[in-house]
């Protein structure tokens, strides 16, 4: 597979091959080009897929955990070493620039290896209760078989935290990849077969959200579907998924601030606040979108983030000097464009940025934006915005900053910078998110949990927290 040819790519069914009757064009995000098809499941995919992964259950959940754990990192091992070409895909299919692409695909390999560990690590409980000839027992069980529905931004990295969770504890899987990105997937499910995954156990369906997606939302046999993407969809799974009490993991949306405090040394992290903002141009979740900056320091802050993020290169995602490449598709950018244009009707200024970028070859580009003058009431902060476009806005007092860093229904991550590390824990403490990050930014790191609050979604992934979310307990009250 490399994602050029043009006969269409197959659905991953029971360790083979398998292809439907539509299918869907993948589109070049760099040119705007269509570059190869993929199939659209229909009912009889998606229960195929559902079915097969039953089968697979049975065989995987009595599979010692010590050599599921060998067998992901078996996976783990085999992605790094075909990273250069897993890279290539996702460049190619997400738009991103490939360095970014290798290090995606180079953090699905670790991310696997953490699960097959942490997996080991899991443990039941004998409580000391003291009655005569009688013992509780409290064990963990798989939950059974999971869909999991993924985003374009990070196909490989977000599939690998549902994946690695719920492979290493038992379950088994189909997965859905977004429309626009599933080559990555198909090819990680091909190799995880020839690593020794039976058939079944992890299962991939292509095809639209409304099509596929909703097919296997709607079907009645697994017990958990966990999402990551939009508030409004991961409502609707929920929701239907109330049919059948089934658990559901969502990670939806955010609208993540940033708190700059006047006694903060901004200038010595404020490259890496820009990189915040705006990498992988701005297409995911708990990037910062909105910054206050007290008062004192606004305007310089204000201008030497302009000029850094005027200085960042859009273009081609195979040019190296590029940092930032296309938005991944024609209803993002036209997404993005008309969220900065009410924006600006009503009352934003932009500072830079503010126009998509008609580059000869084609394609989806938007350049750095950032906007001033905006309010809370305004139509762009009751939405997430996936797009490079940030906000930058002062205020005078701390609680005033706190009341408009809540202000929005997203609760997923905020950003406190300051010297005085008992005020930074004091606003990390009023601020309604599921992280925060003090003085630094960083990759949420696999031993920690990472989920949202409020309308940024349900349960959390990665660690040992994440791990449990595909378990059920189970009480076993033992007479002898």
């Amino acid at each position: 597979m490399d994602g050029s040819r043009s006969l269409p790519y197959s659905c991953w069914i029971h360790g083979a091959s398998a292809r439907g009757s539509a299918t869907f064009p993948l589109v070049d995000p760099a040119t705007g080009e269509v570059f190869a098809e993929t199939t659209v499941a229909d009912a009889r995919l998606v229960d195929g897929a559902v079915r097969s992964s039953e089968e697979g259950l049975k065989i995987w959940r009595a599979t010692p955990a010590a050599e599921r754990a060998r067998i992901l990192h078996a996976l783990a091992e085999s992605v790094r070493r075909q990273s250069e070409t897993l890279g290539r895909l996702v460049s190619r299919e997400a738009g991103k620039p490939l360095i970014a692409a290798r290090e995606e695909a180079m953090n699905t390999a670790s991310l696997l290896d953490y699960f097959a560990e942490e997996s080991l690590r899991l443990l039941g409980q004998i409580p000391l209760m003291g009655y005569q000839r009688e013992q509780v027992l409290i064990v963990r069980e798989p939950v059974g078989v999971v869909v999991a529905i993924t985003p374009f931004n990070y196909p490989l990295s977000t599939l690998a935290c549902k994946m690695g969770a719920a492979l290493s504890v038992g379950c088994a899987l189909v997965a859905k990849p977004d429309e626009h990105t599933p080559l990555s997937t198909i090819k990680l499910a091909e190799m995880g077969s020839q690593c020794g995954l039976p058939p079944g156990v992890f299962n991939v369906v292509t095809g639209p959200g409304p099509e596929t997606g909703r097919l296997l939302v709607e079907h009645p046999v697994p017990r958990l579907i966990t999402f990551t993407g939009s508030t409004d969809v991961g409502k609707e799974i929920q929701a239907v998924s109330a049919r059948w009490a089934r658990k559901v993991i969502l990670e939806l949306g955010g609208h993540c601030p940033a708190i700059v405090c006047g006694d903060a040394p901004w200038r010595d992290f404020l490259a890496q606040f820009v990189s915040q903002c705006l990498k992988n141009s701005g297409q995911y979740c708990y990037r910062i979108s909105r910054a206050y900056v007290v008062d004192s320091i606004y305007g310089e802050f204000l201008r030497e983030f302009v000029e850094l993020a005027s200085r960042l290169k859009v273009g081609p995602p195979d040019d190296p000097e590029v940092q930032l490449g296309p938005l991944n598709n024609e209803d993002v950018l036209a997404k993005v464009q008309s969220q900065v244009e009410t924006a600006v009707a009503e009352g934003a200024r932009i500072e830079i940025g503010g126009r998509p970028l008609n580059r000869p070859g084609g394609g989806f580009y938007y350049p750095p934006t950032i906007l001033t003058g905006v309010e809370p009431g305004m139509s762009i902060m009751r939405e997430e915005v996936f797009g490079p476009v940030v906000m930058i806005g002062s205020f005078e007092s701390l609680s005033g900053a706190v009341r408009a860093a809540n202000s929005t229904r997203y609760g997923l991550a905020a950003y406190v910078f300051s010297k005085d590390l008992g005020n930074a824990l004091d606003l990390a403490g009023q601020l309604e998110v599921g992280s925060v990050w003090i003085n630094r930014i960083h990759q949420s790191y696999p031993e920690a949990p990472f989920g949202g609050m409020k309308e940024s979604g349900l349960g959390r992934e990665k660690s040992r927290f994440g791990l449990e979310e595909y378990t059920e307990l189970k009480t076993i009250y033992l007479s002898y």
